[in-house]
């Protein structure tokens, strides 16, 4: 069975719209929210971090969209470089078509 947002967070109050080509649900309950990823170069990975809609539910009381850059092995937390925080998916959206852009 593939693990997803739906079965490792069962009470997020948020419907998850389409998500951008190539992103792929690695949600882990362990996680404080449901993310995705997708492969950016040969070396790094795009993670879209999607938080709770209700801001008393996120632990980290942020923004409810974060998009992180991390390189591959995913071991080093002090790696990750933070692209984009913010409450609007359509500025997600911009942001990520702006970088897959980049790559091509």
């Amino acid at each position: 069975m593939r693990f997803n947002y739906r079965t490792e967070f069962r009470y997020f109050d948020f419907d998850i719209p389409a998500l951008p080509d190539g992103f792929v649900d690695m949600s882990w309950h362990n996680d404080v929210c449901p993310k995705f990823e997708r492969k950016y170069t040969e070396t790094d990975y795009i993670t879209l971090w999607i938080d709770y809609a209700d801001e008393n539910r996120r632990e980290c009381a942020g923004r409810q969209f974060n998009l992180t850059l991390q390189p591959n092995d995913g071991e080093n937390n002090e790696d990750i470089i933070y692209l984009l925080e913010t409450d609007s998916w359509d500025e997600m959206l911009n942001k990520v078509n702006e970088l897959f852009k980049e790559v091509k």
